[in-house]
């Protein structure tokens, strides 16, 4: 059999778990271009379910990890638990791209960083220094501006602004804080890493905010920052996250994680799809008789998460519907039926 030639652009964790999936298969030759000069760190503000991350790489990739999460709106303040389980945690991303990119290179395959692509030629992937890479199958993993996803023709409407500061210490809890006035429909969090603690909010761009309206944002995330933490020494950085999932296989091209617009509208959480995407797509690559498992059940509840934000973001009713649902969401009662329907308990 001859050996087909797989290309992946981006090597994040979209592209580096479908790389790790090829371990083995010598009908395959695979290759990863990568723009940045080595396993880097993406902006994002780190959470994850431990077990689904620790069963994917190593049990020691976890920062930090939590039994219980604070959820904070401006009436109620409860705490969330899993059966006492640590249900959520928090990671690097450098890190994880490091531990990924050793998973993918003990599978055989070939990474290849500090490679831009400059377009994409029928069957060929051209770089920004002439080099041609021949394919049979393309896997699109090169996030939110993706070229792969452009050279498709496929724009992208829907995607998340976020911004966080990276503050130096520790902190001992999770949060994530509900405030409609401040932040309008999302939320914000405080992430607790290694040595670092993440705090950041965002929107939708199909909010159609005004420019004072962002300003006003990122001034209301500035005071309450300021009243909780020190930013001396901290970094600012901002980042998009696409939600505008429009499909993922056409012909012998694949598009995973953010490239395909994988990441949930109303969370923001991407790690996840991200890696699930790419396992999928590359055992699709490898058996064409491969039926999707993980894909189909996660965009399942990727579309009730999407509608539910579109619903917070419609005319009129968002503007009713959301002071209305976070005053539900303080009632004791409320959360109390809603939770333990979910497994979780409160306090």
């Amino acid at each position: 059999m001859q050996t087909k030639k797989v290309i992946i652009i981006g090597a994040g964790p979209a592209g580096l778990s479908a790389a790790a999936e090829f371990s083995g298969n010598n009908n395959f030759e695979v290759t990863v271009l990568e723009k940045n000069p080595e396993p880097s760190y993406k902006i994002c503000g780190g959470g994850i379910h431990p077990d689904f991350i620790k069963e994917t790489v190593s049990p020691d990739i976890m920062d930090r990890e939590f039994d219980k999460m604070k959820i904070i709106t401006p009436k109620s303040t409860f705490i969330m638990e899993y059966n006492g389980a640590k249900f959520t945690g928090t990671l690097n991303r450098k890190k994880l791209n490091e531990e990924l990119d050793k998973k993918a290179r003990n599978a055989g395959a070939n990474i290849i960083y500090g490679k831009t692509i400059k377009k994409i030629d029928d069957n060929k992937v051209i770089t920004t220094d002439g080099e041609e890479f021949v394919f049979d199958y393309l896997v699109g993993a090169d996030g939110v501006n993706s070229i792969v996803r452009k050279s498709l023709g496929i724009t992208t409407k829907k995607f998340l602004i976020a911004y966080q500061y990276i503050i130096p210490g520790d902190y001992e809890d999770i949060e994530i804080h509900i405030d409609f006035q401040k932040f309008g429909i999302t939320y914000s969090w405080i992430f607790p890493q290694k040595g670092v603690i993440s705090v950041g909010t965002g929107y939708t761009v199909m909010e159609k905010k005004t420019a004072k309206d962002t300003k006003k944002l990122r001034s209301n995330f500035e005071t309450w920052c300021k009243k909780r933490f020190s930013l001396e020494g901290a970094h600012f950085e901002g980042f998009s996250i696409n939600y505008d999932y429009q499909g993922f296989e056409f012909g012998n091209t694949y598009l995973v994680g953010d490239a395909a617009g994988m990441a949930s509208g109303l969370t923001g959480e991407g790690i996840k799809p991200a890696i699930l995407s790419g396992q999928e797509v590359a055992r699709k690559i490898q058996n064409p008789d491969y039926k999707y498992v993980n894909i189909p059940a996660y965009l399942k509840a990727k579309r009730k998460e999407d509608g539910i934000l579109q619903l917070l973001i419609s005319r009129p009713w968002g503007k009713i519907i959301a002071p209305i649902a976070l005053n539900i969401f303080s009632i004791h009662w409320f959360k109390k039926i809603l939770f333990k329907a979910l497994n979780y308990k409160i306090r």
